[in-house]
């Protein structure tokens, strides 16, 4: 397995997500807690549900527990915001501390009942599709209210480097 791979996905991701961000920036803290048609939500919600599910994963992958944030510790922009910076510079660790060894070992949380386990490359698949779906969501939600928006392709991101 390329670790490489791996480590450009979540440069990539990590691009996209501020690319989001400073969409969010264009709207009103009333807009950020606003419900939406689509996506079925708040702005707020999505967004602190995007950070909070990179958290625990990439908590339970590294440290072999699960521990949920609760949005209520999180009451505002500035709160996610300052806690997804945090959540960022955890994954970047995690990620240029992976060895092949690492990506093949199988994980399975406790609450994953009747599932069975999978190995850590397909997490960090599934955490990295996880958060483009529901940027996608979020770019929606902007665009209804507004805002500007972005594509977030990875293309972009690899044009943007050069």
């Amino acid at each position: 397995m390329d670790l490489s791979y791996f480590q450009e996905l979540y440069r990539y991701n990590f691009w996209a997500n501020r690319q989001v961000w400073a969409c969010i920036t264009h709207i009103t803290d009333d807009q950020f807690g606003q419900k939406l048609d689509y996506p079925d939500d708040t702005l707020k919600n999505q967004c602190f549900h995007t950070m909070a599910v990179e958290s625990w994963w990439f908590r339970f992958l590294q440290e072999g527990v699960v521990v949920f944030l609760d949005s209520a510790d999180y009451p505002d922009r500035d709160a996610i915001r300052t806690q997804w910076d945090a959540v960022e510079a955890y994954v970047e660790t995690f990620s240029h501390n992976l060895t092949p060894s690492e990506l093949t070992r199988e994980v399975k949380p406790d609450f994953w009942e009747q599932r069975p386990p999978v190995q850590v490359w397909q997490a960090l698949l599934q955490v990295a599709h996880h958060s483009t779906d529901h940027r996608a969501q979020m770019l929606a939600g902007l665009h209804t209210l507004g805002a500007p928006t972005i594509e977030q392709d990875y293309l972009g991101y690899h044009f943007s480097k050069h």
